[in-house]
């Protein structure tokens, strides 16, 4: 923003010397580091729909002799926006609809930004939208939603925990690409840096927060090309068939299912699932400290598992087994 604010500031082209001297995260760098720095940033721009022009001649108001740079007026400015009342009408029910969420603040201020531009967002009578957002809206737009939004916009990597269900939470370093919802789930997609591969991975198992990576920069990696989003969740593991388990679990017991909630029922908690027999399998190691509500063939599968435990346990001597 800086380097934005400076370049537009300017009457004229503004030189490599005088970005070095007057921009914050700019001042003390060498000349490959203000390379590095400087590229990084342009690219940020331009992914923004900001262009920075280079000249190798001076003005009369740039400094002489030295390469300039610029953003004119016509780089810089909004194309004129022209809605259909049936657009105006889709802008307005959107903005509600996350108006009470995470999203709430920047929904009012593209409204205010297209009230500026001078677009009637109450005409034919349309007035404003009265929708309530509903639990869907607040599952969508959620706090790691709008942080994963934002960091993706601004080309920053970042960090979070992550639990799939049948396995260890891991970390997980990612250079994000996009967020893409299918009904009220919500995947996000990029560069995982520990796997080396594009990979897609569900928002509502992601546990605690997500966060810039340190030691890396704003615009520092390229969203490949032939990236397409549509394509890369399709052929995810993660859209594998997903049902809920209702589980009943004892207080300050079997915590890592506790993480895992998506919500409360009551005294008990709902979790995603997508193999029967690996989550059977994660409750009977918890022994009484759970117990499987639903659905039945869930219940069936834990009651199973724990016949044989028995069977097996009284082929080996019964209870003399676990008290030897």
């Amino acid at each position: 923003m800086n380097l934005l604010i400076a370049l537009r500031a300017s009457r004229g082209w503004v030189s490599r010397k005088t970005l070095m001297s007057v921009i914050d995260g700019y001042s003390g760098l060498d000349e490959v580091a203000f390379d590095r720095k400087f590229s990084r940033d342009k690219e940020l721009l331009r992914h923004m729909g900001i262009t920075i022009a280079t000249r190798a001649e001076h003005d009369a108001y740039g400094d002489a002799g030295e390469t300039g740079y610029r953003i004119s007026t016509a780089d810089y400015a909004m194309d004129e926006v022209d809605l259909t009342p049936a657009e105006v009408a889709a802008v307005t029910v959107a903005a509600s609809f996350w108006s009470e969420t995470e999203l709430g603040e920047s929904s009012a201020q593209a409204l205010t930004k297209l009230r500026a531009l001078g677009i009637d967002l109450d005409q034919q009578g349309l007035g404003p939208a009265q929708i309530e957002p509903g639990s869907a809206a607040r599952r969508l737009a959620s706090a790691n939603f709008a942080d994963a939004l934002h960091h993706i916009n601004a080309r920053e990597a970042i960090g979070f925990r992550y639990h799939k269900p049948g396995q260890s939470a891991r970390k997980v370093r990612l250079e994000p690409y996009a967020l893409l919802s299918r009904g009220d789930r919500v995947y996000l997609i990029g560069f995982d840096l520990d796997r080396q591969a594009r990979r897609t991975f569900r928002l509502s198992r992601v546990e605690g927060g997500i966060a810039k990576l340190g030691g890396r920069e704003p615009g520092d990696y390229t969203i490949p090309a032939d990236f397409s989003p549509e394509l890369a969740l399709q052929s995810s593991s993660e859209m594998a068939v997903v049902a809920e388990a209702k589980l009943n679990i004892r207080a300050h017991r079997a915590d890592p299912l506790r993480r895992r909630q998506v919500r409360e029922d009551g005294a008990d908690v709902i979790i995603e699932f997508s193999d029967v027999d690996t989550l059977a399998a994660e409750i009977v190691g918890y022994g009484d400290a759970v117990a499987a509500v639903e659905p039945p063939e869930l219940v069936r599968a834990v009651d199973r598992r724990r016949e044989t435990i028995r069977d097996s346990l009284n082929r080996l001597g019964g209870a003399s087994v676990l008290s030897a």
